[in-house]
């Protein structure tokens, strides 16, 4: 309880004496900033350890395979809560990063909406194939594989957006291209683990890999990339 308190001051206090609010988007963009820091602080204080085992699986096979054998009701509320963590800050970031959204409630909850459906259809589509081709097993890695990086990317993307919606300084730029190569960093190491795990670890076909990986992985970044420089 003492590190969930601590946790929330520091932020806190990084909100609102640190930064300059925007009166523009200052009340949409610090509720849900907020309800993300109590996510991130709840993954801190009661669920440190396995947190660290989900976060070091993007860099270390063994840490992910150690997560999944102790998978239990605490592994499942690690995975929702990061859900939960990875739709409001990559739904934050997109609506952050385009300026022709506007700054209301209907805006954001639209751009939520539509970051959901993304990962419920892969979600869906991912669970089907695996029934349908009868790989059940191989579509639950899969389906935590693709899920690890973006969840974990929504994590270290926190503070940079904390300095893109409130700051007034001329950081907002800087912020964007950061956040930005934070993603195709974390694309790139997708694409090896998927690449690599699918391939070596369960054989399967490069074409069929390389199908999955255009459409649901490659396809969407490059939607995401058109609308916000060409909208």
């Amino acid at each position: 309880m003492n590190n969930l308190l601590s946790v929330s001051l520091f932020f806190n206090f990084l909100i609102l004496n640190v930064i300059d609010l925007n009166i523009n988007n200052q009340d949409i963009s610090f509720i849900f900033l907020t309800f993300s820091l109590l996510i991130i602080a709840v993954l801190y204080a009661f669920h440190l350890k396995q947190s660290k085992q989900y976060i070091y699986g993007i860099f270390a096979q063994r840490y992910a395979n150690q997560y999944l054998r102790e998978e239990n009701v605490f592994t499942f509320r690690i995975n929702i809560l990061f859900y939960i963590l990875l739709i409001i800050n990559v739904s934050l970031f997109i609506w952050g990063v385009n300026p022709h959204f506007e700054n209301t409630y209907s805006t954001i909850f639209v751009v939520f909406f539509f970051v959901s459906v993304y990962y419920l259809v892969k979600y869906l589509l991912i669970q089907f194939l695996g029934v349908l081709l009868q790989m059940k097993q191989i579509s639950r890695l899969a389906l935590f594989f693709t899920t690890l990086f973006d969840k974990v990317f929504a994590l270290f993307i926190f503070p940079l957006l904390v300095i893109l919606h409130f700051s007034n300084f001329n950081f907002a730029d800087s912020m964007e291209i950061l956040i930005f190569l934070f993603l195709l960093l974390f694309f790139v190491l997708k694409l090896f683990w998927l690449w690599k795990i699918g391939i070596n670890s369960f054989g399967l076909s490069r074409f069929y890999l390389f199908i999955y990986i255009c459409t649901l992985e490659f396809f969407p970044l490059l939607l995401l990339y058109r609308g916000i420089v060409f909208a």
